[in-house]
């Protein structure tokens, strides 16, 4: 069976609706647990404070972020003959 473009289309864009809905979907609960963990992070360092315990630290985060290496500059470069050795004149 023959797709036609308009089908892989429709189909392309009906899965970026559907991940896109997952999103918004899972950025929606990730605010709700911030804004439950703010809550009882007060109630514990108010109970803390109250029996002389030392507070909860914030939240200890790790973020990543994807850096594409940039081009590398062409390895017959003056720079990269010198550090080989090639392109030396020998006396």
């Amino acid at each position: 069976m023959t797709r036609s473009f308009r089908d892989w289309l429709a189909e392309g864009e009906a899965i970026y609706a559907e991940a896109l809905r997952e999103y918004h979907c899972l950025e929606a609960q990730i605010s709700e647990l911030e804004r439950k963990l703010a809550e009882k992070k007060a109630e514990v360092n108010q109970v803390a404070q109250m029996i002389g315990k030392p507070p909860v630290d914030g939240p200890k985060r790790v973020s990543a972020q994807i850096i594409e290496p940039e081009t590398p500059p062409p390895a017959n470069g003056p720079i990269a003959r010198a550090l080989t050795g090639r392109g030396l004149v020998a006396r």
